[in-house]
């Protein structure tokens, strides 16, 4: 279904579901193309795509034109229940990238504007979208953007999940801790020696799928072994894919990592790890291996696409995120929100909703 209105001096187009995203795909393709975002695989309908078959959610592109001109695009995911949406929606990683499309500085106006016209629209009481800030842009988005209140408001927060390779091993090494350094030697060591893991750089589709059905079955994840096998074959639609894994002395796969390069960047989307090997990290190994290989490469950056272990983000550079709440203004709105608050105390759009409301308190 495809649905059109205008907000402000924009002329709107809400595409819900493959069938009518696929009709426009033309279009938000073109866009991506000319705001310098043909690099980045996330904003991709292919992918977009396939992360809502993979994570059971309703896919919305909502696509912005101002004079008939495209002026850009959000992308977002809808939560479902027994089949149906239920009007929540969310977009981008936890790492900010993937749900805009559209020059960089356009984002507040995407956002706000994609948003309310969801809203409008009634196919939606809550939507939160996370964007990836250039340069802590975020007193740019504050000037640009409505009046902030509790049902539409801006939240800053640091993310780390990109990791510089620049200045090879030795710069890498130079970012960890003096403990970490010593586990990060000492685990690999452990893995070829106690193990005898073998590193293997490069797998086949065969081999790959291979190492997910072997870690998926020894692992205990809610998904079940279809959704990680799709996972596996999305990734490999991908330009530039790879995935890489490791083996013990039977020749069992205990590791296993996967994600794409595109120019100078690794995308890493997953890792999968048995932990019993008589305590060793072998996720731990894995990474020394794969870091190793990426700056042999040339890769000068890792992107953790979901983020990463606390250990790991320590080392990863601070950037920049922004979360936008929308919800219905007025007495609809603050239902919306009581009853989040008694449901989900501690989720979301409570905390960004708590966030706001101490923001007020210490700006008075």
């Amino acid at each position: 279904m495809i649905a059109m209105t205008s907000v402000d001096n924009f002329q709107i187009t809400i595409c819900f579901g493959n069938s009518s995203i696929e009709s426009a795909s033309d279009i938000i393709e073109k866009l991506r193309q000319s705001c310098g975002q043909s690099h980045d695989m996330t904003t991709t309908m292919k992918w977009f795509l396939s992360l809502s078959d993979r994570w059971n959610t309703f896919p919305v592109a909502i696509l912005l034109h101002r004079d008939r001109i495209p002026f850009g695009a959000l992308l977002i995911h809808g939560t479902k229940f027994g089949g149906m949406p239920i009007g929540i929606f969310r977009g981008g990683y936890l790492c900010g990238r993937g749900g805009v499309i559209g020059e960089a500085r356009a984002y507040p106006t995407i956002i706000e504007h994609g948003t309310r016209a969801l809203i409008n629209c009634r196919r939606a009481h809550t939507v939160i979208v996370t964007s990836l800030l250039e340069d802590d842009r975020r007193f740019e988005f504050s000037e640009h953007c409505y009046r902030p209140s509790f049902s539409r408001n801006w939240q800053f927060h640091e993310t780390r999940s990109r990791l510089p390779l620049t200045g090879g091993m030795d710069g890498l090494l130079s970012r960890f801790s003096q403990k970490m350094r010593k586990n990060f030697r000492y685990y690999r060591k452990r893995a070829e020696n106690d193990s005898g893991c073998v590193f293997q750089p490069s797998l086949s589709s065969t081999q790959a799928m291979a190492a997910v059905e072997r870690l998926h079955a020894a692992s205990d994840r809610s998904s079940n072994l279809e959704v990680a096998l799709q996972r596996q074959r999305a990734i490999e639609e991908q330009p530039g894919w790879f995935s890489m894994g490791l083996t013990d002395r039977s020749g069992a796969w205990v590791s296993y990592i996967s994600g794409w390069r595109q120019g100078k960047s690794c995308f890493v989307e997953w890792q999968l790890n048995q932990e019993d090997l008589q305590n060793a990290s072998i996720s731990m190994a894995m990474r020394h291996f794969f870091l190793e290989r990426e700056i042999e490469t040339g890769m000068e950056e890792v992107i953790f696409l979901a983020g990463t272990t606390p250990i790991w983000s320590r080392v990863c550079e601070s950037q920049m995120c922004s979360e936008y709440l929308a919800m219905p203004e007025g007495f609809i709105g603050k239902i919306v929100r009581g009853i989040y608050k008694m449901v989900h105390p501690n989720g979301k759009v409570s905390q960004l909703t708590e966030r706001y409301r101490t923001s007020l308190t210490l700006d008075t």
